[in-house]
């Protein structure tokens, strides 16, 4: 397509997001700003990009935590990257607003203008109103809470190995997991898989005591996959001993045991959320129009209704799939390729072109169940057993940024075929399972101002953001 013309000054994009969505759409800008044709800005509560899809794994002990983590300093450095909390966005004066700090302590302001603004915050792990789900669940969205899991699973073990009593043997060893999206079921499926292999290294506990119950209040397993599949994963959880409740809805959740609706107490120990996530709740206060979800609404280019130079993409954008009228559903797969014609889309903005609309057919859905076993649904093909599980794994081999990634992950795969499963626990200030309630406190805290005195606002003029 010709080109009408040329910035004459670098623009200023400033991508607010470290999560998939982000860092590919800043990624895939590195041309642009190598050339000097943009600078780019990243903002992100961590240094570090982490590979979400194998957290199940982090979680039963297959992999390090460190092997999904990548810096993306190493990932992108073409971009400026900043380490904090997105705060505000203030659309009049086109600038952003952030904390930062060491370790939420002595945090300053910090104020970043911008000339294009990206929106990829993604999402915090939702609750649906169920009362104590935030106080005593651990939610599986957030890599502490993940790491904490982890080191609780273990804990749980040494406990039960040393416990004379049977039925209290029994209760320690049983872990409830809400929802049976493709997050719960994973997760199902590696606890029950970390059990089954740690289990003959304690001898005191009897092979049956372990209980692993997945709870979905709707009548099927993974919504967004055929009915066949779905019946297939139910059938597979169950052969491998994992207790599936479907059409049960847990109306409470307390210190050691789940309600459901129709009056079923399950104790537990452990109890896991896995219903999903919904949008950053901070871009409530940014004056962007919103869906009945509080999703941020864009066009079919990925620019939000009424701001030109404003896009969102990811789990707190409603990107409208044109062939079901439904926002995309909110997946690596789907925030990636938002993230690539974002990218595209932004640099042709600048250029004077004619923008691409969103048109993306799902290429498939896969969802592990532990042991070297996969369901992968690939439109007209569905794949169960080995092959799917080796075709997950080698998907996700080539989806982990950088190769370094790469060859880690396939050596730590190989190493845990061959050797005994890790047993060790790592104690370094598990957090509580409540992520919603902190980030929510979080939230009330930064509106507030971190000092009871006033601050003054901080402009910065790195070179990645420089006004011209």
């Amino acid at each position: 397509m010709r080109r009408q013309h040329e910035p004459t000054s670098p623009a200023r994009i400033v991508i607010a997001g470290g999560g998939f969505a982000g860092v590919t759409a800043a990624h895939q800008l590195r041309h642009a700003a190598r050339t000097g044709h943009v600078e780019v800005a990243l903002v992100s509560r961590e240094n570090a990009f982490v590979f979400y899809p194998l957290m199940p794994e982090v979680i039963a002990g297959g992999l390090r935590v460190e092997t999904i983590l990548t810096s993306i300093r190493h990932v992108l450095p073409h971009a400026r990257l900043y380490v904090g909390e997105l705060t505000g966005v203030d659309l009049e004066r086109q600038t952003v607003t952030i904390q930062h700090g060491l370790y939420q302590h002595h945090q300053r302001p910090l104020e970043l203008p911008y000339d294009q603004l990206v929106l990829a915050l993604g999402g915090v792990p939702a609750t649906y109103g169920i009362p104590g789900l935030d106080d005593y669940a651990f939610d599986v969205q957030r890599l502490s809470n993940a790491f904490a899991l982890r080191n609780h699973l273990i804990d749980l073990l040494e406990q039960a190995d040393i416990e004379p009593d049977l039925a209290e043997q029994r209760r320690l060893l049983t872990v409830v997991v809400i929802g049976g999206g493709p997050t719960g079921v994973e997760v199902a499926a590696e606890i029950r898989s970390l059990f089954t292999h740690a289990l003959p290294y304690y001898r005191a506990i009897q092979p049956d005591t372990a209980r692993i119950v997945l709870v979905e209040a709707l009548p099927r397993l993974l919504t967004g996959f055929p009915d066949t599949v779905a019946h297939r994963a139910a059938r597979e959880l169950r052969q491998r001993g994992i207790e599936v409740l479907l059409g049960c809805k847990v109306i409470q959740v307390e210190p050691a045991a789940v309600v459901l609706d129709d009056g079923t107490r399950l104790e537990s120990r452990t109890i896991v959320s896995a219903i999903g996530v919904e949008p950053n709740p901070i871009v409530r206060s940014f004056g962007l129009p919103l869906d009945q979800r509080g999703r941020i609404v864009v066009d079919e280019y990925l620019r939000v209704t009424g701001h030109p130079n404003v896009w969102a993409i990811g789990d707190n954008a409603a990107v409208i799939d044109p062939a079901t009228g439904r926002p995309y559903a909110p997946t690596a797969q789907h925030a990636v390729r938002q993230a690539k014609l974002l990218a595209r889309n932004l640099v042709a903005s600048l250029r004077g072109e004619t923008l691409q609309p969103m048109r993306y057919r799902t290429r498939g859905m896969m969802v592990t169940l532990g042991d070297h076993d996969a369901i992968a649904w690939l439109g007209r093909v569905t794949l169960t057993g080995f092959l799917a599980w080796w075709l997950w794994r080698t998907y996700a081999l080539l989806q982990m940024p950088r190769w370094d990634r790469r060859i880690r992950l396939a050596m730590e795969w190989t190493l845990d075929l061959l050797f005994p499963p890790e047993l060790v626990q790592l104690k370094v200030g598990q957090p509580a399972p409540a992520t919603r309630r902190l980030v929510e406190a979080a939230l009330r805290r930064l509106r507030e101002g971190p000092w009871p005195e006033a601050a003054p606002t901080v402009s910065t003029t790195a070179s990645s953001v420089r006004r011209s």
